[in-house]
C-alpha cells in the first residue's frame, strides 16, 4: 500500500511540473502569436501603401501617355 502511494505521489508530482512546463510554453506561444499578428498587420499596411503608390504611378504614367 505504501509503494502504491509512493508511485502515486510521483506521477501527481510529474503531472504538476508537465503542467508547470505547458502552461509556461502556452503563455511563451501567446505572447509570439501577438507578435505575430501585429507584424501581419504592419506588413499589410506597408503592402496597401505600396499598392496605392503603384497604381497612382500608373495612373499619371496612363494620362501622359494615353494609348
Amino acid at each position: 500500500m505504501r509503494a502504491q502511494l509512493k508511485a502515486l505521489e510521483r506521477k501527481l508530482d510529474e503531472l504538476i511540473s508537465l503542467t508547470r512546463n505547458l502552461r509556461g510554453e502556452n503563455f511563451t506561444l501567446r505572447q509570439k502569436l501577438v507578435l505575430a499578428e501585429h507584424e501581419k498587420q504592419e506588413l499589410a499596411k506597408r503592402i496597401n501603401l505600396a499598392a496605392s503608390k503603384l497604381e497612382s504611378m500608373i495612373s499619371r504614367q496612363n494620362e501622359k501617355d494615353p494609348l
